[in-house]
């Protein structure tokens, strides 16, 4: 029974294997008279909008607004890359792990 599994499976994939392609020519890459889609060019800048500069604020309006939000930490929320943290980490020991 495998035996006759295996030859139909070999026989099938001899068969594949012997079949004519039907691909057409390959015309070899070196001969300048082979004919070539043509060439097709994509800007980098496709689709690119232009950089608009806001109208700056007024130095006082610019001061107002950050007296309302109460300073300059105030305009991320009170906190500002860890600055500002009342308990000081505990320093570690040696082989003791953060």
């Amino acid at each position: 029974m495998q035996s006759r599994v295996l030859m139909t499976l070999c026989g099938a994939f001899c068969a594949l294997v012997w079949l004519p392609v039907s691909a057409p020519a390959q015309q070899h890459p070196a001969d300048p008279q082979a004919a070539t889609p043509p060439a097709a060019h994509r800007s980098a800048l496709e689709g690119y909008r232009a950089f608009r500069d806001e109208k700056p604020l007024s130095w006082r309006e610019a001061n107002d607004e950050v007296g309302r939000v109460g300073g300059h930490l105030g305009l991320f929320g009170g906190k500002h890359a860890g600055h500002g943290n009342t308990k000081p980490e505990k320093p570690l020991t040696a082989g003791e792990k953060k």
